[in-house]
Formats: structure tokens, sequence, C-alpha cells
């Protein structure tokens, strides 16, 4: 008798522009292989003893914690929300059985024409960490009503330049520095895991909020570090 394969643990990558791969040169999507989620989940199959891993991506331009933002959608026909609130859970059952959620947001909240603090941007954070730990049976396969383990990946430091600042990015090099500071900390409170990324990848000096082809590589090694310890 064939005994049955395993099925491969799940990462959901759920996060803004910079999850679904938005290129600084404005040349559109990165390509598929380029992207940090599409790489974490080689690197993680790399790493694996046995069972596999894949991911999920889940990126939306524009999309914040819990604000819809007309105007940041404003290019794309204004045809969707741009609250992760409003899509979080709809993903996390599309997709169960999950063992990793990244949280990958909180760039489009440090817009200026958003007015929000460092510590209510967090507070996204921390409502949507508590929405992942509500949602019933979505955890992994042998224990669904176990949550799945969480990742809060920081907002790069953003740059100054011309098209951040055309995108409402006025202020935001120093506001994304604080906004990391106080992930690091939510994330030591509500005991999940801190991933900053800026630490380990500087968004491009073409646009200063957008990682290039390099950045995405060393996000997706330092994740699949990360993820493999859990």
């Amino acid at each position: 008798m064939t005994t049955p394969a395993q099925e491969p643990r799940t990462v959901l990558c759920f996060g803004d522009s910079n999850t679904w791969g938005f290129n600084p040169d404005g040349g559109g999507r990165l390509p598929h292989d380029t992207r940090w989620p599409n790489q974490l989940e080689q690197q993680l199959n790399q790493r694996a003893n046995s069972q596999a891993w894949r991911t999920i991506e889940d990126g939306l331009n524009s999309r914040t914690w819990l604000l819809d933002d007309p105007i940041g959608a404003a290019k794309y026909g204004a045809q969707y929300s741009c609250s992760g609130r409003s899509g979080l859970m709809t993903s996390l059952h599309s997709h169960k059985p999950i063992d990793m959620v990244i949280l990958a947001l909180g760039c489009n909240d440090c817009k200026d024409y958003l007015n929000l603090s460092a510590e209510q941007i967090a507070d996204g954070a921390c409502i949507l960490i508590q929405d992942i730990r509500s949602a019933l049976n979505c955890g992994p396969r042998e224990r669904p009503d176990q949550t799945p383990g969480i990742v809060l990946m920081t907002p790069p430091l953003m740059v100054s330049t011309p098209q951040s600042r055309a995108w409402g990015y006025e202020g935001a090099d120093r506001k994304s520095q604080a906004v990391a500071s106080r992930y690091l900390q939510l994330a030591r409170e509500l005991e999940v895991f801190a991933f900053d990324v800026q630490k380990v990848a500087s968004p491009s000096s073409l646009d200063g909020i957008h990682f290039d082809s390099q950045s995405q590589s060393a996000i997706a090694s330092a994740l699949a570090d990360l993820i493999a310890q859990t």
C-alpha cells in the first residue's frame, strides 16, 4: 500500500505592493521567480528535511492595515478596498490550512494625507494579529484549531524621492523608522515573530519605496532563516 505524501506546509504572505512585487523602475510587476514570496518558497524547500513548503502571495498595491484609501487606489480605478482587514479573513479561509502568516503592511499607512502616528499604525497591526488568532480552524493541518505562526514584518526605511513625495510619502522616512521600532515592541508584547526588513534590505533609490531584485533575494533568505528556526 502506498503511503500518502505529506502535503506542504503553507506560508501566507499578506502584504502590500512590496509583497505583490512592484518594480521600482515603474515597469509593472517583477518576474515570478524574482519576488520574495516565491524565492522564500525555494529557500525553505532547500532547507527542508522532509515536509515541503509552499508560499501564497497575497500582496495588493496601496493596501493598509485598516483604512480604505480611494486616493491610493485611484490609479487602479479605485476598484477595490485598500483595507487589509477587509481581506484578511477571506484570505485565511481561502488558503487554510496555514502554518505561518507573514504580515507585511504599514508602508501605505505612512502616507502623510492619512495622518496616522506610528502608534496608530502599530494599532492596526495589533488588530489583524488578533483577527488571525480568532480565525476558526485556519491553523496547521494537524491542529487546525491552533493559531498559525505569525511574523510581523516592518515596512522598509523609506527614502524621500520625487516619486515617493508624489505618492504622498512626505516625512515617511522618519515615520517608517518609528513604525519599525513600534512593531518590534509590539511583537514582543503579543509574542509573535518580528522581522525587521530595515536591517536586511533598503528600497530602491528610483522611488524610495519598493525593493529591487537584489533586495528581494535578501529578504527571502533572511525570512527563510527565521521560519526554519520556528
